[in-house]
């Protein structure tokens, strides 16, 4: 969640802020607050861009006739771009970023990554062009992130009034360019209007054009209003299914909002058919007839993503509210998702044997339009945010095994949604059943319920943990649950 402002002016206090050295070899300082937040905007640009053109990319080796033979990396900086300095080392190459305050320059290697990864993902919707490079032309702005280090903070916001608040941005000259006279440190103040009380926040983002901030908050705890316990399946049919008997179904999209999307669908694939036709691969993007399609299109599946998120968070902000502890089975989603390999035909070669691929795509999409993996995720957190714990449990014999009598079999599940155990008879909902089960493996595995005792979930180690900051109310940042894709 983010939180924007308008900026009302900038005032600068301390020392002259060292910019650099000029053409001459002489050291310029300002005391213009205007030119101060010029300047690190400058100096976050020219560290993001440097950080940018060391991503590569893919470029085609053609032959004489004009077929592409083979694909090489390099790099977007060209093949001749030097390695990528520290921020020790940029500094000391370029005089003029040596009194950028290093919560700033720090902050370019992770929007870039973030930025990267956003538009990769879009490649196809974005003309299949890698993310280019910032411009000052285009806005300028940077980033800086809270660290509470010692007893240094960077980026501090004090509310001043009921509508007004100001965010402090400390910095420190170089030993070596101090001017004479003067302390070592300054300061930048960004005064700012607020219509509401601001929240801790772990970064904030200025946008020095349109002069407006945006606070990037941190999770806050949830209030508990209850010490449930709970199991929860995850289903096809059913997004959760509760050990108490309650279900819970994602919302799906309409029958005319299927139909509009199909629609659109095929018009636009028809449409890359004649531009491609027309000026080739590239002539599709220019199309402003492809272009007005594909905004339909995302608007229409934007509502649709919206309202499946929407329905996640409430759904857990309840479950972490209600219950102190939840239990949840362990599953490799990925690979429940992938689809069947080829069957090549020995009698017939080139031929392929029919291997189910259009039925398991049928259950791909509704495995991964329930988000079972962004639901343990956004649980995870807020479960860690107050208090309670999330129990990862085998996922083995979890609907083959009757709650009452823990007899195994294939034939107690008489169907996808009836359970009736051979044994003793018992009957009830399939994804029921296997919520109990889990709950009572997660039961059995704390010895006894309670949630001091519950034992930490396995990690994957070959995850990356999420933002180091600190969240209030968690032990333990955000981490990868195994087998849970971040969707």
């Amino acid at each position: 969640m983010s939180q924007k402002v308008r900026i009302n002016g900038v005032r600068h206090s301390g020392a002259s802020v060292f910019l650099g050295v000029d053409h001459c070899g002489n050291p310029c300082w300002t005391r213009n607050p205007e030119r101060v937040m010029v300047w690190l905007c400058d100096g976050w640009r020219t560290r993001f861009n440097q950080r940018r053109e060391q991503r590569t990319r893919s470029i085609p080796v053609k032959n004489e006739a004009g077929d592409i033979i083979d694909w090489i990396k390099e790099p977007l900086g060209g093949p001749d771009v030097p390695g990528l300095l520290s921020d020790r080392e940029a500094r000391l190459q370029c005089s003029w970023m040596t009194a950028v305050p290093s919560s700033i320059l720090a902050t370019t290697n992770r929007v870039e990554g973030t930025e990267w990864f956003t538009g990769l993902k879009r490649k196809k919707t974005a003309g299949g062009r890698v993310p280019g490079f910032k411009s000052r032309h285009r806005g300028l702005g940077f980033v800086c992130w809270y660290h509470p280090s010692g007893n240094s903070y960077n980026a501090v916001f004090h509310k001043t009034g009921r509508r007004s608040g100001v965010v402090v941005i400390t910095g420190m000259n170089p030993t070596r360019w101090v001017k004479p006279g003067e302390k070592a440190h300054w300061r930048i103040a960004i005064h700012v209007r607020v219509g509401q009380s601001i929240r801790s926040y772990t970064s904030i983002h200025v946008d020095w054009t349109h002069k407006s901030l945006v606070f990037t908050n941190m999770p806050l705890p949830l209030p508990r209003v209850g010490n449930g316990m709970v199991g929860l399946d995850r289903g096809c049919a059913h997004a959760l299914a509760s050990s108490d008997g309650t279900f819970m179904d994602m919302p799906k999209p309409s029958k005319a909002e299927l139909k509009r999307l199909k629609y659109l669908q095929r018009r636009m694939a028809r449409q890359d058919r004649v531009n491609e036709a027309r000026g080739g691969k590239i002539a599709k993007f220019a199309s402003k007839r492809r272009q007005r399609t594909l905004t339909e299109f995302n608007a229409l599946q934007g509502r649709i993503v919206r309202r499946r998120n929407d329905w996640i968070e409430k759904t857990t902000t309840r479950l972490a509210q209600e219950n102190v502890l939840v239990a949840m089975e362990d599953l490799n989603v990925k690979a429940m998702t992938k689809r069947p390999k080829p069957r090549p035909d020995p009698a017939k070669p080139g031929q392929y044997l029919h291997n189910g691929a259009k039925a398991k795509a049928g259950l791909n999409r509704s495995i991964l339009s329930n988000c079972w993996g962004r639901v343990m995720i956004r649980l995870q957190d807020k479960m860690d945010a107050n208090g309670g714990r999330l129990v990862i449990v085998p996922a083995a014999y979890t609907s083959q095994t009757c709650h009452k009598c823990g007899h195994v079999a294939k034939k107690n599940r008489e169907s996808q949604a009836v359970f009736h155990c051979v044994k003793c008879g018992y009957e009830a909902n399939a994804d029921v059943n296997a919520a109990e089960n889990i709950l009572s493996r997660a039961l059995s595995q704390t010895g006894g319920g309670t949630a001091s005792d519950v034992e930490e979930p396995r990690w994957r180690t070959d995850e990356a943990s999420t933002p180091s900051f600190p969240q209030v109310g968690s032990s333990f940042g955000v981490r990868s649950v195994k087998g849970i894709p971040r969707l």
